[in-house]
């Protein structure tokens, strides 16, 4: 099953989301992310959080529909995407896409992408998704398909990543290595219409990006 996790950062368009939201199970809103499912018409099956960025009137807006709601304290050591996604991983869900996860707070932007992984040590899949950016992790084998003159970066986000192949870009790999703070992996670009990253060792960050 699939569930997309709606938080509070870079608000996009309502076909953005559509894209996304059509094709879920399951919809979690975290406090804020409330505010883009107000706007656009969504309604979530669950929203979680401490509730200090989204509309009280939202909030009884969804609750007139029955939405349901998890409230959280303010002071706590988990944000309210870890709270969604740990959520999340504890149903049968074997895809997670998450929503509105960049923005302006680079603390909070880093902090999803560690969830990335939390996810993928899980076997579970997800991304975070932008206009501009897919994000996602491997650990053995991912395939991107009809992107074609996009911008593929790979980055080592464990000490070392061994075994690295690549097929459909332009600066190919074979067997190669990759080590934390030497980022030679950027801007890459997809030749073909399917490209193809393989890890033996490690996990690779993949970000497919465009201008």
């Amino acid at each position: 099953m699939k569930a997309v996790v709606i938080s509070n950062g870079n608000v996009e368009d309502k076909a953005f989301y559509e894209e996304y939201l059509n094709k879920a199970d399951f919809v979690i809103c975290c406090d804020g992310g409330a505010n883009v499912a107000y706007k656009y018409g969504f309604l979530p099956n669950l929203i979680i959080g401490d509730f200090d960025s989204v509309d009280k009137n939202v909030l009884e807006y969804f609750r007139s529909k029955n939405v349901e709601i998890l409230e959280y304290p303010r002071e706590k050591d988990k944000t309210d995407t870890q709270i969604a996604v740990e959520y999340l991983a504890g149903k049968d869900f074997d895809e997670v896409i998450m929503l509105s996860c960049t923005g302006k707070r680079i603390d909070h932007v880093l902090a999803n992408i560690t969830l990335l992984y939390y996810l993928l040590e899980r076997n579970i899949k997800s991304f975070i998704a932008d206009r501009n950016n897919i994000i996602t992790m491997t650990k053995d084998k991912i395939k991107i398909e009809g992107k074609k003159g996009s911008i593929l970066s790979l980055l080592p986000y464990t000490k070392t990543v061994r075994g690295i192949s690549t097929k459909g870009l332009y600066y190919p790999l074979k067997d190669g290595s990759m080590e934390f703070g030497n980022p030679y992996g950027i801007s890459n670009v997809i030749i073909e219409d399917e490209a193809i990253v393989e890890v033996k060792e490690g996990v690779l960050l993949v970000i497919l990006s465009s201008d």
